[in-house]
């Protein structure tokens, strides 16, 4: 039967691949890449000699079609992104969604993975983790990120760029967010650095560093203190009564309860 393979590569050091996906890429009747260039350099160093088509952010749902004919066709086709596993903050959620309403048989071969790695560097807690994708560039989605770190009850990681690192730094701290950080740089490779502190502690690290290569974060839980017994709707009322916005509401109500504030705020924000 022809089957798709969502084949996770190495993270940065090719020494990571597996015996399973080097046999799985060789077998294959085809391969798409959300980078060709890269998907190239993997084959070659496993010695692997096959034509490479793209498959990325920009083409994606136009691609779906010409796989889905050729599974059916009868070809075995592997799908591999930059670095890591496929589908995790890349494309190919609706890919395998019609993948699976056609019936298709759908295997995915582990690899390493950023998140796991990064989360096992940290030293936080393991038992319960979050993953957010990258930290959002701006907008309301950027300010509902950093204000739900204030009650964080799990640890966190999530992506950003070189770029964007030293204002997300900043972010934390213009949201009074006391969290520890880890900060992973270039996991796996030659270079792979390690920061750890406070937002601040990084920042007067890392202002003057010029970052580069990829970058994941990893984040605390927050130590939440004991909760008062209040009634959060009652105690709502009374603050609306004041000139205080909405927002500071739900982060004070958020402080002193199981709540969060982004729950809260959407209680209280057509009051």
């Amino acid at each position: 039967m022809s089957t798709f393979y969502i084949c996770a590569t190495p993270i940065g050091n090719l020494d990571d691949i597996s015996k399973r996906l080097i046999e799985t890429l060789s077998n294959v009747d085809e391969i798409y890449a959300e980078d060709t260039r890269r998907a190239n350099k993997l084959l070659s160093h496993i010695g692997i000699k096959k034509s490479v088509r793209s498959y990325f952010l920009g083409n994606e749902n136009k691609k779906i079609n010409e796989i889905l004919e050729s599974v059916k066709d009868g070809n075995s086709i592997a799908l591999i992104s930059d670095a890591g596993t496929p589908l995790i903050s890349d494309p190919g959620q609706e890919l395998i969604k019609v993948l699976i309403e056609n019936n298709i048989q759908i295997i995915s071969i582990p690899g390493p993975s950023s998140i796991l790695v990064a989360l096992t560097l940290s030293g936080f807690d393991t038992d319960k983790f979050e993953f957010h994708g990258f930290i959002p560039k701006s907008g309301k989605n950027r300010e509902i990120f950093f204000t739900s770190l204030k009650g964080l009850k799990n640890t966190l990681i999530s992506f950003t760029s070189p770029k964007r690192l030293i204002k997300d730094l900043n972010e934390f701290i213009n949201y009074e967010i006391e969290n520890e950080i880890v900060i992973c740089r270039e996991m796996t490779k030659k270079f792979e650095t390690i920061y750890r502190g406070s937002a601040k502690s990084l920042l007067d690290e890392l202002h003057e560093l010029d970052i580069k290569g990829e970058i994941t974060i990893v984040v605390s839980k927050s130590d939440i203190p004991e909760t008062l017994d209040i009634d959060i709707e009652k105690a709502a009322d009374r603050l609306l009564g004041f000139d205080i916005p909405k927002r500071e509401i739900a982060k004070i109500l958020s402080s002193v309860s199981t709540f969060g504030a982004n729950e809260i705020y959407e209680k209280i924000k057509d009051s």
